[in-house]
């Protein structure tokens, strides 16, 4: 039953009662594996302080909206926010985070999730909606692709190691 379609995924605002769940969830943003020059501890702490902070509102201009299956389970949750775009110099929405659980992949909760975010977008008034992803994450990155997004940049890094 991995591949069945949940019948119907409840999109709400993430609630002050789901930072447990949604917080719970934070591992899997590194589960596709990082490049290595990367501290998986500090990607998984990062992202739970920032993430913590969006769900007790501290975040001016960002949301998180939580995806639930039929016996309302937290499933999957998205999170948006404001930022400048370099070139327009203008606001638009951003997706900063986006993580559906592992039992409840390949069911639809990934792209109700993203139609969520343009719709938050589009409420706020921005006419554009960006996100990142790790050139590794294959699984993400299709998902992004099936729902219109495209590359616009690459970016490169390389590490440099103290002397």
């Amino acid at each position: 039953m991995a591949n069945a379609s949940i019948k119907n995924i409840n999109l709400r605002p993430a609630a002050p009662a789901d930072a447990d769940a949604v917080l719970g969830l934070v591992p899997e943003l590194v589960a596709f594996g990082p490049p290595a020059w990367r501290s998986v501890s500090q990607m998984i702490d990062t992202d739970t302080l920032v993430i913590g902070r969006a769900l007790q509102g501290l975040t001016d201009g960002a949301a998180i909206f939580v995806a639930e299956d039929d016996n309302g389970t937290l499933v999957g949750f998205v999170h948006v926010c404001a930022e400048i775009d370099y070139y327009t110099r203008s606001r638009c929405g951003h997706i900063a985070d986006l993580v559906v659980a592992p039992d409840a992949r390949g069911r639809g909760v990934g792209e109700a999730l993203m139609a969520s975010a343009e719709e938050w977008a589009r409420a706020e008034g921005y006419t554009m909606l960006t996100l990142n992803v790790f050139a590794g994450n294959t699984h993400a990155r299709a998902l992004y692709d099936r729902a219109g997004f495209r590359a616009e940049t690459t970016r490169y890094v390389k590490e440099l190691p103290s002397d």
